[in-house]
């Protein structure tokens, strides 16, 4: 559970460094493209095994992945 909490925390510490720096810097779309990718196939796996903690942590890590990726695309000139 903490390990859980931890990757929240981490998700939640990222969308408000981009959204606070309004920049991507070094950060990649192609990664992130590919962490949404895997958050989609995790959740769908989640979904068929029925485990519904799982499930909601997979959304959550969903919907992070959706935050980042739009914050990513919208500042990625945002270099500097």
């Amino acid at each position: 559970m903490l390990g859980t909490a931890l990757v929240m925390a981490a998700f939640l510490l990222q969308i408000s460094i981009l959204v606070r720096k309004r920049r991507a810097g070094a950060l990649s779309v192609k990664a992130g493209v590919l962490n949404l990718t895997f958050s989609a196939s995790i959740l769908g796996y989640a979904i068929l095994r029925g485990d519904e903690i799982f499930v909601v942590v997979m959304a959550f890590q969903l919907a992070a992945n959706l935050v980042i990726l739009a914050l990513l695309l919208r500042y990625r000139n945002n270099v500097a």
